[in-house]
């Protein structure tokens, strides 16, 4: 919900969903366009849309409108859940709007009706059931700053409140790459999950005597972008695979960009294997975002963990048990690791944990 110590007009929650629901005189609009802005119009008659960042005047009907367009007393539902979710409040309140309220709020007020982010819905549900789980990887976490994070996350998932969010910023540059990984020259990183490159231009760019990159991006056709945007770099190694607990051919949906992820129904088929079976050299830092794969993955480079003892950089954020099950997982291999936990978006993305040999 808007921040009441800066916006005097912001209504609750609740108030604000009976208002949007049934109000006649002010204008209705939905900023962003996606599936929750999509569910919400097939149910409301909303006035518009907005987006400052797309060439189309309309959709679903309803016209696009810039926010420098929006009449200030205008009712808002922010639809912006992934990455700069904060900020999206913060543009509409700059802009006059003070009438708004973010997705996660109006989800939960609506009581169901409108289904709420699948991120906040699964970790609900997941803490339910494993909550000594999570007070178990809190007590893991190696410095303040990760339990810091661990808490304002928890508190944003379990209570679909934005508010914990306001702590962090959009960092994707900065990503996987902390002072405590202390990369030192002859690194052999493995990218698993490599999409357009960017991960291993910011390695290259901090280690840049690196002994290799083995990247891996099983889309024939990103991986073929990401060797254009590396073309500078040398000692780059490209594998047209995903990384898995077993070599297979797995259905593969590639529509989703950086989210593109493996999946029954997914149109395109893809190449799996093992990480142990793919690189026989000893290597040094493993980073993982493989959209859910990361434990299949990880059962994948067993070895390497054992014998390599790597630092390694993995999601979390694709699914809520990941955030107990993958440290559950490798410290279960070798126990002399230090954890960290660090967030880079302002919603329920790019959650990373970090594994640092002792």
């Amino acid at each position: 919900m808007t921040d009441t110590s800066r916006s005097p007009t912001s209504l609750k929650a609740s108030d604000f969903y009976k208002k949007f629901l049934s109000e006649s005189r002010r204008k209705r609009y939905l900023l962003g366009i996606n599936e929750y802005s999509s569910c919400i119009a097939r149910e409301i008659n909303i006035d518009g849309f907005i987006d400052d960042y797309t060439e189309s005047t309309a959709w679903m009907d309803r016209p696009i409108v810039r926010i420098s367009a929006v009449e200030s007393d205008s009712l808002i539902v922010s639809c912006v859940t992934a990455n700069r979710s904060v900020t999206a409040l913060r543009r509409l309140h700059q802009a006059g709007n003070t009438t708004c309220c973010d997705y996660f709020s109006f989800a939960d007020a609506s009581e169901g009706k409108f289904s709420q982010v699948a991120a906040v819905t699964e970790t609900r549900k997941d803490y339910k059931e494993h909550a000594v789980e999570y007070q178990w990887i809190r007590k893991q976490l190696y410095d303040e700053e990760s339990q810091y994070v661990f808490d304002r996350i928890m508190q944003f998932r379990l209570e679909a409140d934005l508010q914990p969010m306001k702590q962090f910023e959009y960092a994707a540059e900065r990503q996987y790459f902390e002072p405590f990984l202390q990369l030192v020259p002859g690194e052999v990183f493995v990218d698993g999950g490599g999409f357009d490159g960017l991960t291993t231009l910011e390695f290259a760019a901090r280690c840049p005597n690196y002994s290799a990159v083995h990247f891996f991006e099983p889309s024939v056709e990103t991986l073929a972008t990401a060797k254009n945007k590396l073309s500078c770099l040398e000692r780059v190694y490209y594998y047209p695979l995903g990384l898995y607990d077993a070599a297979d051919t797995l259905h593969f949906d590639s529509s989703s960009g950086s989210a593109s992820s493996i999946c029954e129904d997914g149109e395109e088929t893809i190449q799996v294997a093992r990480l142990d079976d793919v690189i026989q050299d000893a290597v040094s830092f493993i980073k993982l975002d493989l959209e859910g794969a990361e434990i299949a993955a990880l059962k994948g480079m067993e070895q390497h963990i054992l014998t390599d003892h790597p630092k390694l950089a993995v999601a979390v954020y694709h699914r809520a048990s990941d955030f107990w099950r993958i440290p559950q997982y490798i410290l279960g291999l070798r126990d002399d690791y230090k954890v960290y936990l660090r967030h880079y978006t302002e919603g329920w993305t790019e959650t990373v944990m970090f594994f640092i040999p002792r």
